[in-house]
């Protein structure tokens, strides 16, 4: 291999390391997104557990793009679906009428889901999501210790779409 072949397969390497670097920023700033968005609409009287849904679906979508994968509506709501298992308990907490229950959750559950989905696409969308459990347990347990950077973050007042639509799980 020529000098200028080694520096063509440097130059091609670091680019490769720059894209996933940037796709893992990109991805990590969606699931904060719509964490906060979470923290903001669950404690919307009626329409709050339902527009959290719609949030999440949301986020599965746009992490998908980051990845290069087509994610539409009933895709996000199939991985949604599938991953219930891990949160379907704390969902069911946003439903009590009590602020400061509901903003930690619904934070830090769609936190995890987002860090889970990041984790899933990146492995290539393995069948089995029993791996991804410690991944939903750790960022849960980040998101809940650090709700000062959720509550915080500017772009917590922007929807990710339509809060409005219904999505059956």
């Amino acid at each position: 291999m020529t000098e200028e072949m080694k520096d063509d397969v440097k130059v091609a390497e670091n680019v490769e390391v720059i894209d996933d670097r940037v796709r893992e920023e990109e991805a990590e700033s969606l699931c904060r997104w719509a964490a906060a968005r979470a923290g903001v609409i669950v404690v919307a009287p009626l329409v709050g557990t339902m527009s959290l849904i719609a949030n999440e679906v949301y986020m599965i979508m746009k992490l998908g793009k980051v990845y290069g994968e087509e994610m539409n509506q009933q895709a996000a709501v199939s991985v949604l679906g599938s991953l219930s298992a891990y949160f379907v308990g704390s969902t069911l907490t946003t439903l009590i009428p009590f602020a400061p229950l509901q903003i930690p959750v619904a934070v830090g559950t769609t936190y995890a889901l987002g860090r889970v989905v990041t984790e899933w696409l990146k492995a290539g969308k393995p069948k089995d999501m029993s791996p991804f459990k410690t991944v939903y347990d750790d960022a849960m347990n980040m998101a809940k210790k650090n709700l000062d950077i959720f509550k915080n973050d500017p772009h917590k007042d922007e929807p990710l779409g339509d809060e409005k639509q219904h999505y059956e799980i």
